[in-house]
């Protein structure tokens, strides 16, 4: 026998006729609760649901597109909920295992002035249109990872409500610095390793007054100055690493430069960035005077410099062939409250030969509770020269015959040469 249909029950009309009722502008807020997801499936109960979800703000919750679900979500999203505030391109290689027939990772169109030899490769693979992004013109957060994006794409830089621009691992996007202009409400920047990135860290003046954190990576095409953002009343965080054509100075770092920083770190290029290149021991000296006296400038976070190593150049006369990695660096060090600095050998697997430390600050007041966290952790600074005592009694690199006589005399122990034995072992 046909099976009947289930009988609709006078209370569900009821239900269907009050949930139509509600403005579409209260349905629009209480939506605004909720993911993105069940905005979707909520918009399908009637054309009221529908309207409202059009019209709802869109709570900031990660979504991000890395497959055909996730891409096809999206693409009604654009339609459906176009005040999407938050959004995510990855790549697309997931879809490979929905599509076995191509040989050719899937991506997405190729923009604007492609790079010719990428677009060859990728002739006969499956392409996915991504200009429907420009639809979710409410978008706060935009996180590009990984895309498979070959050339410009004009209309990924055009929000003028976007806030945090994060762009990664996008080797063929064609972009540059200045398209920073379209969000002037931008507080976070980051980019690595996007190595068709073009512009002058300069351009980043025209969002001066709302840039709070700037990270640039791995972009060999960026130049510039870092001092040029010495004037940014609201950057707390500046990291520029491994771009060999920006420049600058630390010493240029005054009382009113940088008012806000917290966390720091810049290329070798720079006078006193990380991993800057010392040519003679003696100028360790003025280096760290220099830091020092930015650290004890009275707005300075207590932790800035204190991740950074600065070393003793090939190139330098004080430099002599060692069997791993560079022979001397330098740091500074911090016991409580009280600052210093060292010199260390490193190596790559086993644990560095510490010099002894060089203070800065004076010590402090015996019964204090300063002096009880110095005493504390001078206890753990003294342990390692302890254990690995090369260097003791030393305050610099000695000369390279007096180094030899000391390899030649010193007796290591034996968790020095189990260490040695088993480089995989931890590493101090």
């Amino acid at each position: 026998m046909p099976q009947s249909k289930k009988p609709k029950l006078a209370n569900e009309d009821a239900a269907n006729t009050a949930a139509a009722s509600i403005p579409s502008d209260e349905l629009a807020n209480i939506f605004g609760c909720l993911g993105p997801i069940e905005i979707l499936h909520l918009r399908r109960v009637c054309k009221t649901w529908n309207d409202a979800a059009k019209n709802t703000i869109v709570p900031l919750t990660d979504f991000k597109v890395h497959d055909i679900d996730s891409y096809n979500t999206m693409r009604t999203m654009a339609t459906a909920l176009p005040n999407l505030q938050q959004l995510e391109l990855g790549s697309l290689t997931h879809i490979l295992t929905h599509i076995n027939s191509s040989r050719i990772g899937p991506r997405y169109v190729n923009g604007e002035d492609p790079d010719e030899e990428e677009a060859l490769r990728s002739i006969n693979g499956i392409t996915y249109e991504v200009d429907m992004v420009s639809n979710f013109t409410k978008l706060r957060v935009l996180k590009l990872e990984n895309a498979c994006l070959n050339g410009k794409y004009p209309y990924l830089f055009n929000f003028p409500l976007l806030q945090h621009l994060k762009i990664s691992d996008c080797s063929y996007l064609k972009w540059d610095l200045s398209v920073l202009a379209g969000f002037p409400l931008l507080k976070e920047f980051h980019c690595t390793r996007s190595q068709l990135l073009t512009g002058n860290i300069y351009s980043l003046r025209v969002r001066k007054d709302s840039l709070e954190r700037v990270t640039i990576e791995s972009c060999p095409k960026v130049e510039g100055n870092f001092m040029d953002l010495a004037d940014f009343p609201q950057l707390n965080s500046l990291i520029l690493r491994r771009l060999d054509s920006v420049t600058g100075d630390i010493r240029g770092m005054g009382a009113i430069t940088f008012p806000k920083l917290e966390n720091l770190i810049l290329p070798e290029n720079v006078y006193g960035g990380q991993e800057y290149m010392i040519m003679r021991i003696s100028e360790a000296t003025d280096l760290i005077a220099t830091i020092y006296s930015i650290k004890k400038q009275p707005h300075r976070h207590s932790s800035l410099f204190e991740d950074f190593n600065w070393y003793l150049s090939e190139s330098s006369p004080d430099w002599y062939q060692e069997e791993f990695g560079y022979p001397f660096s330098c740091c500074i060090v911090r016991a409580g409250s009280r600052l210093g600095w060292r010199w260390e050998r490193k190596f790559e697997y086993t644990p560095d030969y510490h010099f002894e430390v060089n203070w800065l600050d004076p010590l402090p007041a015996k019964g204090s509770s300063e002096y009880q966290s110095y005493t504390e952790a001078l206890q753990d600074m003294q342990s390692c020269m302890y254990r690995f005592p090369f260097f003791r009694g030393y305050h610099q690199p000695p000369t390279e015959a007096v180094f030899n006589r000391l390899s030649r005399q010193y007796r290591p122990s034996r968790e020095e040469m189990e260490m040695w034995e088993n480089p995989s072992s931890s590493h101090e």
